[in-house]
């Protein structure tokens, strides 16, 4: 007789429990990396989508030569989905993307030369500070743009430009 019968079959049974385990344990990774690259790939589309949104105020600017004035929201039509490029803050949406809530416009404010620059009187630099006596300096105006996108959710940006020469 033999005492060891059937003891390969054990092995091969925990040789295959094993396998399973780094098969398992590699598709999840594999999961988890792709739910990072399309949440990445969303992130990049967002930060494209409020760059727009910045440059297509800068070019309203340009077209009606008032920057107190120009506010804007524009429906682009992608696969996905509406997205909406606007001044202003983010607005909520419901489930069928249609804005909800109060609609927060902003429009582009002038920046007075003393709330922006951190010279102080004894240490003056121009590369620092507003300075409208200098001639040389348009007015800077404080800019809000949004953008709303059906996946990646909202963004808004907010930044200053000179106006003006």
């Amino acid at each position: 007789m033999r005492p060891h019968r059937g003891s390969v079959l054990i092995a091969a049974l925990v040789v295959i429990a094993v396998l399973a385990l780094v098969t398992v344990a590699t598709l999840r990774l594999a999961d988890i990396s792709k739910g990072q690259s399309a949440k990445d790939a969303r992130k990049l589309g967002q930060a494209a989508c409020i760059d727009a949104a910045r440059q297509y105020l800068i070019s309203r600017l340009n077209v009606f030569n008032m920057a107190s004035s120009v506010t804007f929201d524009q429906v682009i039509s992608t696969e996905a989905g509406d997205r909406h490029i606007y001044s202003g803050h983010v607005r909520g949406q419901d489930a069928m993307g249609k804005f909800t809530g109060p609609v927060i416009t902003s429009q582009p404010r002038p920046v007075y030369t003393g709330v922006s620059g951190g010279a102080s009187s004894d240490n003056l630099d121009i590369t620092n500070t507003l300075r409208a006596s200098s001639g040389r300096v348009g007015t800077a105006y404080q800019v809000i743009v949004a953008c709303s996108d059906p996946l990646a959710g909202d963004m808004e940006l907010e930044f200053s430009l000179q106006f003006g020469l």
